[in-house]
């Protein structure tokens, strides 16, 4: 596995998080890169108290994750959680060699195509995903043995 992953997971940490990528490859620190937990002290305690006791979680905006990168993609075994397609778009200039991107979880929106039964994307995000797969590994799955969708050939 690569040192840094790449999650859309628009619940953001949960039993497949915890379980699958966090417990399973022993990740001791978890970004949440969102502009609107950043700012939520509620939600921030919510997802604090599900985390494991021996993994650090900090919550970013989308704007310090960028500023702040490299210092973050020193550590050893990092696990960066982002919303929605949009975050990771904004970010994507963050990814390299080193990073396994992720789609784990979307919810059905209106407009939106099934790729999964847990992604749900419209047309423009299946297109970015395409086009960020000529330049990097885009794994679509919600838990890491699971077999990857496959993300071409579905825009209808």
């Amino acid at each position: 596995m690569k040192m840094v992953i790449f999650r859309v997971d628009d619940r953001l940490i949960h039993g497949q998080v915890i379980e699958g990528w966090i417990k399973n490859f022993h990740i001791p620190q978890v970004l949440i890169a969102n502009n609107s937990v950043r700012n939520n002290a509620v939600q921030q305690m919510i997802l604090q108290s599900v985390v494991p006791p021996k993994t650090t979680l900090n919550f970013l905006s989308l704007d310090e994750l960028k500023s702040d990168w490299d210092a973050f993609s020193k550590r050893k075994q990092i696990l960066v959680l982002f919303e929605s397609i949009f975050d990771l778009m904004l970010c994507d200039s963050l990814i390299n060699n080193n990073t396994y991107v992720n789609i784990g979880c979307v919810a059905s929106r209106e407009h939106s195509i099934s790729l999964t039964d847990t992604v749900f994307l419209e047309p423009d995000e299946i297109k970015y995903l395409q086009e960020l797969a000529n330049r990097w590994e885009v794994h679509v799955k919600k838990l890491p043995w699971d077999r990857d969708a496959n993300i071409l050939g579905k825009l209808p």
